[in-house]
């Protein structure tokens, strides 16, 4: 979030009109400001650069091609958003409702599920590669997440959490990511560092495949 005086100024009252429009050009832009489209461009360019709006060719009926203007996700993210407190809300009455571990086998569901709506990714491949799908699988929903590969198996590191906001008041949350784990690997992965305990990162031992740990075979360190 910004500051509140961010929104008093030419550029916050810019992000303003492009979410009550969803798209506007510089001449509109320009018209509701009263200044120039070459202020304005100026404006726009400072916000392009920091990643708030983005803009595009776009026709607009039966005239030629016009460039347009847009929040980005990130600029969104100016507006108050209430559905995290709406999300530990509905936490809070499953978990007086149930209790913690119905909520715990709640999200271990949701893990599992999510990984067997994606098990054509994982399906057939061997340790080294299915660790390194499921890296690139979190990566993709916003974990920035890395995996390297041990004598014993595979350590998996997060670091930093998608679900922050609700795992801060319900850690059960977080099994979401145990059940993923263990629909893909078919083995439990061990929790060693947590970022809701106050670690600087989660840490998760994942066992090698049962043919490969019966044969006790050496794997030096690396990155997977």
């Amino acid at each position: 979030m910004r500051e509140a005086s961010f929104f008093q100024t030419t550029r916050g009252r810019i992000v303003q009109s492009l979410k009550r429009y969803r798209t506007r050009t510089a001449a509109q832009l320009a018209s509701e400001q009263g200044v120039s489209a070459n202020a304005i461009r100026q404006h726009l360019a400072h916000l392009e650069g920091d990643g708030l709006v983005s803009g595009r060719s776009e026709r607009l009926g039966r005239t030629k091609p016009t460039y347009v203007y847009s929040l980005t996700a990130e600029g969104e993210r100016l507006f108050p958003q209430r559905y995290p407190l709406l999300l530990n809300a509905v936490l809070d009455q499953l978990q007086r409702d149930s209790g913690p571990e119905a909520l715990r086998d709640l999200f271990r569901a949701i893990g599992r599920r999510s990984a067997q709506r994606h098990a054509k990714r994982f399906d057939g491949k061997d340790r080294d590669a299915q660790v390194a799908e499921l890296v690139e699988f979190l990566r993709e929903r916003g974990v920035m997440a890395e995996g390297a590969k041990t004598a014993d198996g595979y350590i998996l590191r997060e670091y930093n959490c998608p679900f922050r906001d609700a795992v801060a008041t319900h850690p059960e949350v977080c099994s979401v990511v145990h059940g993923l784990m263990q629909e893909v690997l078919h083995e439990p992965a061990r929790q060693t560092r947590s970022l809701a305990r106050g670690d600087d990162r989660c840490e998760f031992d994942l066992p090698l495949s049962a043919d490969r740990s019966a044969a006790k075979t050496p794997v030096l360190a690396g990155e997977v």
